[in-house]
């Protein structure tokens, strides 16, 4: 580790004269917050105090020194707060702070609180005490490069507003939708996170071994299997919002690991999951934003968003449109050609219909919904886990939310008949040794559980670090997740 030798130094000075720079514990009285929102309620003199013998502490961000009396500026948790630091109320200590106290260190401090003839919020230092010495000098963090800032969060959030920022509002969304479905008669459970058999999504698993039960065990990449198990087991109104894990790409919207909020409402349908969509989506909206519009730049464009507006349209019809023909009156030849024209592939190297219908919506249709729409009624070979649909044949009742071109949500009637889904699960494994990686695998106790019967019911995934990729107008999921994944190395690296 390369600490700065300098820092070192007075870390030893401090210790060799029993000064540890290191404290347990600090007593404060106020936070700088606090401080803040008291002085904004005030409308004292200039210079004459109006809070004595206040407490704080905060990390040091500039020091201007002025012979015998100075002003440092000190942060904690966003909020900054003046100093002022004089030989008369300090002493001897009035030299030691600056021979042993520099940026980046945190400090605590006592004294009365004014506002200086400028009407800057100021603290009248009358005592300080260091709490924590830093052995790297704090950085430009408008120098600092993507990957640094991505590897080093603490950095990020420390010294740019905009992280911190993001990281406020990410936890605001998460409380908001708690209280949402709190509101609604769900009730919070939790899901195992390893797994002996992954299943939930079409997805490649990370694998682990359990030392004990010599077996190899999956990380979950979904949280439906065992929430429906919840629904099978009585509780007609469940939700989690938790991590879920997928061994595949890192862009700007995916991220191997990653957190999903899903529910499942027993005796509902994927109708009844539409309007619960659209409304928990304008109420967390409004609460954390004040606001159901958000602008939201896509590529080199922004966009106003409208949350309180929601299209629906059927996938079929929605290609119909971005091809100008009616999909159903086109071959599965023609389909092919389509696929070899656009360079995809279907999944598994199938040209089955629906699959690669499935494909050229995501190439044609998928990049043009920037406004709120549902698209409804899936091919039911893309779906193994969802309801067929009650009134057309070869389609399932699932939809899928996309804004700003990325797809937010997923929602099935969700299957409860144990005889098709056992089909449906057997079909999967068909996909699987055809070289399908992300193919379901058949899931026995699963199937069980359904026989024991699972009411009609409505479930629906929602990708939370998407969600608040549009309510902070950030074009990457990097910047919404804490801690996103990067190479060990970038980490390591001084």
């Amino acid at each position: 580790m390369k600490w700065d030798e300098r820092r070192v130094k007075i870390v030893e000075e401090l210790k060799a004269k029993g000064i540890n720079p290191y404290p347990q514990k600090y007593e404060i009285t106020h936070t700088i917050s606090q401080i803040r929102q008291i002085g904004l309620s005030r409308q004292d003199k200039p210079h004459e105090p109006f809070m004595f013998d206040i407490s704080t502490a905060g990390r040091v961000a500039n020091i201007r020194r002025h012979g015998k009396a100075s002003f440092v500026d000190i942060f904690d948790e966003g909020e900054r707060l003046q100093l002022y630091l004089r030989i008369n109320e300090l002493g001897d200590k009035y030299e030691e702070f600056f021979n042993y106290i520099g940026r980046g260190d945190i400090i605590g401090v006592k004294g009365d609180i004014f506002y200086t003839g400028k009407g800057e919020l100021t603290l009248l230092a009358k005592s300080y005490e260091l709490l924590a010495k830093a052995l790297i000098e704090p950085p430009d963090w408008t120098k600092l490069s993507t990957e640094f800032r991505y590897a080093h969060r603490y950095v990020d959030f420390l010294y740019n507003d905009s992280a911190r920022k993001s990281m406020e509002v990410r936890f605001k969304i998460i409380k908001e939708i708690r209280d949402y479905l709190n509101s609604e008669g769900f009730i919070e459970v939790e899901t195992p996170i390893l797994q002996p058999v992954y299943g939930g999504a079409l997805a490649k698993p990370f694998k682990s071994k359990v030392n004990y039960l010599n077996e190899e065990w999956y990380l979950r990449i979904s949280l439906e299997l065992y929430l429906k198990r919840f629904i099978v087991g009585g509780f007609d109104k469940v939700f989690e919002i938790g991590k879920v894990f997928r061994n595949e790409d890192i862009d700007v919207t995916h991220n191997p690991e990653f957190t999903e909020l899903e529910l499942y409402w027993a005796y509902a349908d994927y109708n009844d999951i539409t309007k619960l969509t659209e409304n928990m989506l304008r109420t967390v909206a409004s609460k954390v934003l004040g606001d159901t519009k958000i602008k939201y730049k896509v590529i080199d464009k922004e966009y106003e968003i409208e949350l309180s507006q929601f299209r629906k349209i059927t996938m079929f019809d929605s290609l119909s449109e971005a091809l100008g023909k009616d999909i159903e009156k086109i071959s599965d030849d023609e389909l092919k050609e389509l696929m070899k024209k656009y360079n995809l592939l279907p999944r598994g190297n199938l040209y089955v219909r629906g699959l690669m219908i499935e494909k050229l919506f995501d190439k044609l249709v998928t990049p043009n919904l920037i406004q709120p729409t549902f698209i409804t009624d899936y091919p039911i070979e893309t779906t193994p886990l969802c309801k067929p649909h009650r009134s057309k044949s070869g389609l399932v009742e699932r939809f899928e939310l996309y804004i700003a071109g990325m797809e937010l949500a997923n929602a099935y009637t969700e299957l409860n008949d144990p005889i098709l889904q056992d089909k449906l699960f057997k079909e999967e494994q068909e996909m699987m040794k055809r070289g399908d990686e992300e193919a379901h695998p058949y899931d026995k106790d699963f199937v069980r559980a359904l026989s024991y019967g699972m009411p009609p019911t409505g479930g629906l995934g929602i990708g939370i670090d998407r969600l608040v990729m549009l309510l902070t107008n950030n074009q990457s999921i990097k910047e919404v997740i804490p801690f996103p994944m990067l190479s060990a190395k970038l980490i390591e690296e001084d």
